[in-house]
Order: structure tokens, then C-alpha cells, then sequence
């Protein structure tokens, strides 16, 4: 049996509805809702849209004689899917990991939170360096300019990548560096990287797809990425860029 976070009632857990409810002292919190209580808050937090005209027979017009199409009617169930479908939606595009708990989802949605980031835009994952391990945030390339513009204190980057040319006429980059400037800083905070240390590889050792397809591009975003956190460390304190995953998060 759950109390229902709605009436406070004990139901069934086969009979409630998974809801994720937020507050200011104890953030994200998993709970269970009987039907109609879910029904209710679901009907408050999300009206059904409504016309403003009157009908008037079964043909109603505007001052012109216009017919005007009736709205369609909505069924209320599917304006908004459950939670747990959402949380489903969510694994399934690799944003949580297929295990997550219900507490660990919590921590995401409140950290994502924390963080102004939307994971439905891939702009933060949630994931596990090793089976057993606790998951971290990630935090995409967009995500992370986001939040070094939204200090306000962000005055642009300059990225340069070392690059020899193979045997074959090929162009293989060996190194980046990127500068990021800030509004009340005199010098540029200056990161490098080596593509050795940066590449991700597959299990055979290889680089995975995406470094092997985009090298360059690749290697440009993650010395951006170590760049950024150095420079920001108040707004990204915590988390990780997509390509300090395991394996890497962008295969």
C-alpha cells in the first residue's frame, strides 16, 4: 500500500499513477497518485484548450458568414503521457541509463534543474562510468556554452588545432588549443589537449565512429569542453563533458 500524494489515502501500488513532485527544500521526490487525483492535477496543470466562440445550431459562423470548424474534442489521456512513460521516452533516447532507480531519476531531474538544462534536448545525460557506479551528468557542448553565456561574464573562445599531413596526403590532427575569454578576466583562460589523450576508443581499441568520421571537429569540442569547465567552475562544477563518458558519449 502507497499514500497517495494527492488525498493522502493508502492505495494499492497497482492502482497509482508514478509522478515526480518538486518542491524547494527537498527538490525532486518520486511519489504515487491514485487515478483521479493524477486526473485532477494533470486537468489543473494542463487545461484543455478552448474557442472562444459561440455556437449557435449545428452550423456556427463568424459575422461573415464564415462556417468556422468546431475544435476537436481531446481526450484527457492523451494530452499528457504518464510519468513513467516519459521516464521510458527518456531511457530509451539514452538520457538515463536503463537501470536508473527511481531515486537516482529524482537526482537527474533535480540536478538538470539546478542546472537550467533540458535533457529532453540532449543538453544534459545522465550516465555510469562502470555498472555499479552512482550516475554523473554529462553536459553536451551546447549545453555547456549555454550556461557560460547565461553568467553573463562570457566574452567568446578561439580554438586552434594542430594538424600534419600522413603519407597520403591526408590532414590528422595531433592537438588543439582553445582560449576562453571572460568579461572580467584581463587574460584568456588557455587549455590544451592531445588527440592521443582525447580520442575515445571502442573496445578493439579503435576510435569510435564519430572520431574516426569528424576527427578534427571532434577534437575541437573537447578541448572546448575542458576549456569551458576551467573557466566556468561555479556553473559547471560537478558534471562532465560528453566526451569525458565512458567510451564517449557522442559514439
Amino acid at each position: 500500500m502507497y499514500p497517495c500524494a494527492g488525498c493522502g489515502n493508502l492505495v494499492p501500488e497497482s492502482l497509482t499513477e508514478l509522478v515526480y513532485v518538486h518542491d524547494r527544500l527537498s527538490g525532486f521526490r518520486a511519489r504515487r497518485m491514485e487515478p483521479d487525483c493524477f486526473e485532477r492535477a494533470r486537468d489543473e496543470a494542463w487545461p484543455l484548450p478552448s474557442t472562444s466562440v459561440e455556437s449557435k445550431g449545428d452550423s456556427p459562423s463568424d459575422s461573415n458568414g464564415t462556417p468556422i470548424r468546431r475544435l476537436p474534442k481531446i481526450d484527457p489521456r492523451s494530452r499528457q503521457d504518464s510519468a513513467e512513460d516519459r521516464v521510458e521516452i527518456l531511457r530509451s533516447a539514452g538520457r538515463i541509463p536503463s537501470d536508473a532507480t527511481a531515486k537516482e531519476i529524482a537526482f537527474g531531474l533535480e540536478v538538470a534543474l539546478r542546472l537550467g538544462l533540458d535533457p529532453w534536448l540532449g543538453q544534459v545525460k545522465f550516465l555510469r562510468f562502470a555498472p555499479a557506479d552512482k550516475i554523473h551528468a554529462f553536459v553536451g557542448i551546447d549545453g555547456m556554452r549555454a550556461l557560460a553565456e547565461r553568467s553573463g561574464k562570457y566574452d567568446g573562445r578561439e580554438i586552434e588545432v594542430e594538424i600534419i599531413k600522413g603519407p597520403d596526403g591526408t590532414e590528422n590532427p595531433v592537438g588543439a588549443r582553445c582560449r576562453v575569454y571572460r568579461k572580467d578576466w584581463s587574460r584568456p583562460l588557455v587549455e590544451e589537449v592531445r588527440f592521443v589523450e582525447a580520442v575515445r576508443r571502442r573496445g578493439d581499441g579503435q576510435p569510435t565512429r564519430a572520431w574516426t568520421d569528424m576527427p578534427i571537429t571532434m577534437l575541437r569540442k573537447a578541448v572546448e569542453e575542458r576549456a569551458l569547465r576551467a573557466a566556468f567552475p561555479v556553473q559547471l562544477s560537478g558534471v562532465y563533458g560528453e566526451e569525458e563518458g565512458p567510451g564517449g558519449v557522442s559514439r
